[in-house]
């Protein structure tokens, strides 16, 4: 293994052994990349299959050779894998969750608005037609009213006329008609409202992992730009290197309190305060996802939960023959719990990345450390003379 590992952090092989191996190794981790980024693209981008096989296939055959010949593409690369764990990989995740619950839950909340405006019209409409049979029986006997009225000669001599035309019917025709009118309107903006939504989603997605994707590798790229140009970028940890250098020349490894403070153990528990605010602000932001998140699966069940009101409350109305229509025909759709599941387990998987991101920072100067074993070299060097000269000076004064 660690050969192997020696072959591919190597800028250029030293015999043909090492040449083949690094060939094979170029190919199982292009092959690997472009295998996860066509189950990306198929399953949760939605592109078509031909589509994502000719970006998975270009990606493979061009990763192949920037591995292959290109030392510092292959350090990119590598530090791009533990970069999965820090804030651009977490920015995946979450956002991926939040669109997930978005996509599939906005467009439930318009299919149970729709069918709850719906089932009012229809409502509406059979309470208007049973007012407009009730109102049928009075208003005849009031007919006869008239004409026995008209019989009598006394009200025959003064023409009197008892008009008792109200234009009810009519006026409730008209009134069920602006209704219908009004629900068929708003159940086709709603399902207008809906399509847009779901090719906004479409979209937006596919745009936002695309940003995402370049973000995280222009971060891989910087962090190896400042590590290889800036001396004190991340140089702040107690790696095997620095203590033997210590050991070898002053023979005491003992660090100055100021810098017990200021070092990390490579692969010990304890926390910069750097690292630790890192990851409170890793955790608000997680939080600010969550709530996001809940409350669209909230506001799913509450419209899930008034159309259910609705409907029972539609059922006890008296007198409505179409009741047992209305329950067949307009049907309450609720969210399905496998998008509740998935949710919560990118959301969990983005916080077990909050954990772990102080872990995935430091693996990544590990990688670096490997494949530019000179500049560390220096890097350790450089550290090993301030801890030398703060040695040296009284202890109230700093570097």
């Amino acid at each position: 293994m660690a050969f192997a590992w020696n072959a591919y952090s190597k800028p250029c092989p030293s015999d043909a052994r090492e040449m083949l191996l690094l060939i094979l190794l170029c190919v199982l981790v292009s092959s690997v990349i472009s295998s996860l980024l066509f189950a990306w693209m198929t399953s949760s981008l939605a592109y078509d299959l031909f589509v994502a096989g000719i970006v998975a296939g270009t990606c493979a055959c061009v990763m192949l050779v920037l591995l292959i010949l290109v030392h510092p593409v292959r350090c990119v690369i590598t530090v791009t894998v533990p970069a999965l764990g820090t804030k651009q990989g977490r920015k995946i995740i979450l956002s991926t969750a939040l669109l997930y619950a978005i996509t599939s839950c906005i467009p439930n909340i318009t299919h149970n608005v729709g069918q709850s405006l719906h089932m009012l019209k229809c409502s509406t409409g059979n309470i208007t037609q049973s007012v407009l049979k009730s109102a049928c029986v009075p208003k005849g006997a009031l007919y006869d009213i008239n004409n026995k009225l008209h019989e009598l000669p006394s009200i025959q001599s003064n023409s009197y006329w008892i008009n008792l035309e109200s234009g009810t019917y009519d006026k409730m025709q008209a009134m069920e008609r602006d209704l219908a009118e009004a629900s068929e309107n708003v159940r086709v903006e709603l399902a207008q409202l809906r399509r847009n939504i779901g090719q906004t989603s479409q979209v937006l997605k596919k745009s936002i992992a695309a940003l995402f994707v370049l973000l995280m590798i222009g971060s891989s790229v910087a962090y190896v730009n400042s590590y290889l140009t800036q001396i004190k970028h991340d140089n702040v940890y107690q790696s095997k290197q620095l203590m033997e250098a210590l050991r070898r020349v002053s023979g005491d490894i003992t660090i100055p309190e100021c810098y017990q403070k200021k070092l990390v153990k490579t692969s010990g528990l304890r926390m910069s305060a750097h690292e630790l605010k890192r990851g409170l602000w890793g955790m608000m932001a997680l939080l600010i996802y969550v709530l996001m998140c809940g409350l669209i699966l909230g506001l799913d069940h509450f419209v899930y939960w008034s159309l259910q009101s609705l409907l029972a409350w539609a059922s006890d109305i008296p007198d409505i023959h179409v009741t047992v229509n209305i329950d067949m025909s307009i049907k309450a759709t609720y969210f399905d719990h496998a998008t509740l599941t998935s949710v919560c387990a990118f959301l969990a998987t983005g916080f077990l990345m909050v954990l772990g991101e102080v872990f995935a920072r430091r693996l990544r100067r590990k990688v670096c450390a490997s494949f530019y074993r000179s500049r560390e070299e220096h890097r350790t060097q450089c550290l090993l003379l301030k801890i030398l000269n703060k040695r040296k000076r009284p202890e109230g004064q700093d570097d």
